[in-house]
């Protein structure tokens, strides 16, 4: 099954985190450069938006997963009745 890997997104959480803690901390800083200010943004934008699509891609696989399993046990109910009845027959 395919997804975020742990360490992959807590290394992506954390990150996410610090670049936040950085933005509230510049917020109050009247000495911070403006270009400085729009390229953190613009990392923890970037890094929301990789967070954002390896979610989608895990529930995705998470549906997929459900349905291949779902499907399955319909096949194999189907045949488990199909060898009772020839049990039966005999």
């Amino acid at each position: 099954m395919q997804g975020i890997e742990p360490k992959f997104h807590s290394s992506l959480t954390d990150r996410m985190e610090y670049y936040r803690g950085l933005l509230k901390k510049a917020a109050g800083d009247p000495d911070i450069q403006p270009s400085d200010m729009i390229s953190k943004i613009s990392e923890l934008s970037g890094l929301y938006e990789d967070y954002l699509a390896q979610k989608r891609q895990l529930e995705r696989s998470i549906k997929n997963y459900r349905q291949y399993h779902s499907d399955l046990r319909k096949q194999l109910t189907l045949r488990v009745k199909e060898l009772k009845r020839k049990v039966k027959q005999k």
